[in-house]
């Protein structure tokens, strides 16, 4: 059997180019070479703590330059990781290692332990150490973490990223984005966040530097953009939205960034041609999973080309549009969508049922709805179960969520379907309004638009919509929201 450990590669990197900072850190700049070293040392460092190869332990860490060098050190020896929410209550913390099988947990110091686990700091971990470190040999299928799905629309679902996974897709962002070893990416989102924590792993395999995120306000970030030279972000919607209403002095707003992808929710064109213009050109919208990584990308040529698509498939990934046979479906027709590609896992963990759905002979089917074109172009329509049927006209929520999102008033919006007694179905928006909202008005602009049945029939208004990590709207709590209102409401009559 082959072996591979993707930190190896810090390895050469180490070698080629020792003094390139690889984490940046509030000035406190980790070069290769001293990387190298600091993850042998905590590698090491795990190893007399008791944990072995094929062991699982849980990681709850704030965000640090420790963070990544612990990551990359668990790694090395073979330990598999799992991210803990250090801001979940104990029980949920103690369920969520529970869940991984994790026997050990890595936190900071005066952290209270996460239920039976055996708890060590990472003070502990990232320091010298007296002994040399010898590397374990790994197969290229030796899992590497324990993720989550994004659980948008249920219980999320855990499953196994390998070694072998996690090289191809440093290679593949590479590829699509056009990154080198003189990247400086910023990391935003936090790192106990798998997205975030891909991210920063692919970079590190590339050679490239890992800024460490330290703002605490909105001004801040786009300082730490501006005077840190960052030319990579991946940014959720959240983050998008904020940098958008940010007072720009100058346009672009972030002049160094050459790459700048933000995925979870498609985009309207005209929001895209207002990102490109105030904060940078060099603007991509990504679709993907956590499955399966990077799935689709649109380069700006792209979203000039087809602005109602999000982009084309990338290098290295299939894709193909079925029916509810299961036949592929010929270009331009709606269906079911499955992706497949190198190193894609093959199972959930512990959920045949939800396995036999999500992974079918070879394929992923992550549950959702698209066209692909004549030229290759992946138009997303929605989750399969989000469809609208009324009185057997169906269409998809996005088309009246991109259709909200033009109106002036309406920041953010997300739609679905609610049981009605008369026409088997109906559409609820809820909306994050701006000044100037009014939902009568704004009822009658959308039915100007787009055909009676597709209007909401409900319009409710809220401060924020509920989120996962990565933006994706969790529409599974709006709808239990509106299920606890309509009881209330029909209670009370």
């Amino acid at each position: 059997m082959s072996r591979l450990n993707i930190t190896d590669i810090l390895t050469e990197h180490a070698a080629r180019r020792p003094d390139h900072p690889a984490i940046d850190d509030r000035g406190y700049s980790v070069t290769y070479a001293e990387l190298d070293r600091l993850v042998d040392a905590a590698a090491a460092n795990l190893r007399a703590a008791g944990l072995v190869t094929g062991d699982i332990a849980g990681v709850m860490l704030p965000d640090s330059a420790e963070h990544l060098v612990l990551l990359l050190a668990l790694a090395r020896l073979g330990v598999v990781m799992v991210a803990i929410d250090g801001f979940l209550p104990p029980p949920e913390r103690r369920k969520a290692a529970v869940a991984a099988g994790a026997r050990t947990v890595i936190a900071m110091p005066g952290t209270a332990p996460v239920g039976d686990t055996s708890m060590l700091t990472l003070d502990t971990i990232c320091r010298p150490s007296s002994g040399a470190f010898e590397r374990p040999p790994l197969g290229p299928d030796h899992p590497l973490m324990i993720v989550q799905s994004s659980g948008t629309t249920g219980l999320p679902k855990s499953f196994v990223w390998s070694h072998a996974r996690m090289a191809v897709q440093a290679p593949r962002h590479q590829r699509c984005l056009g990154l080198t070893w003189q990247d400086r990416y910023l990391a935003v989102v936090k790192m106990s966040f798998f997205w975030e924590r891909e991210i920063c792993l692919v970079m590190l395999c590339l050679g490239a530097t890992i800024v460490v995120n330290r703002a605490r306000t909105l001004a801040e970030l786009v300082a730490h953009i501006r005077t840190g030279r960052i030319t990579t972000l991946a940014l959720t919607p959240a983050h998008l939205a904020a940098l958008l209403d940010h007072p720009a002095d100058t346009e672009p707003l972030l002049p160094t960034v050459r790459a700048m992808v933000v995925g979870s929710a498609p985009l309207t064109h005209e929001r895209r041609l207002q990102v490109r213009r105030k904060l940078t050109p060099n603007f991509y919208e990504q679709l993907g999973a956590n499955e399966a990584g990077l799935l689709i990308l649109g380069s700006p040529a792209d979203q000039d080309a087809r602005p109602a698509a999000i982009g084309r498939v990338v290098d290295g990934v299939e894709a193909r549009i079925v029916g509810e046979d299961g036949r592929p479906l010929p270009a331009g027709e709606v269906g079911l969508v499955g992706f497949r590609g190198e190193g894609f896992p093959a199972a959930y963990l512990d959920d045949a049922a939800a396995t036999a759905r999500a992974f079918r002979d070879g394929w992923f089917y992550p549950g959702d709805l698209a066209a692909i074109d004549a030229d290759g172009f992946f138009h997303f329509k929605g989750r399969a179960d989000d469809v609208i049927n009324n009185e057997g006209a169906k269409f998809y929520p996005i088309e009246v969520e991109k259709l909200l999102l033009a109106h002036p008033a309406v920041a953010e919006a997300a739609v679905f379907g609610w049981p009605d007694p008369e026409r088997g179905e109906v559409a609820v928006a809820y909306i994050v309004a701006r000044h100037g909202f009014d939902a009568e008005a704004l009822g009658t602009w959308c039915r100007e638009r787009i055909a009676g049945y597709k209007v909401p029939r409900w319009c409710v208004t809220v401060d924020q919509l509920p989120r996962n990590p990565t933006g994706k709207v969790l529409k599974r709590r709006l709808k239990e929201a509106f299920r606890a209102a309509r009881a209330q409401a029909e209670g009370a009559g």
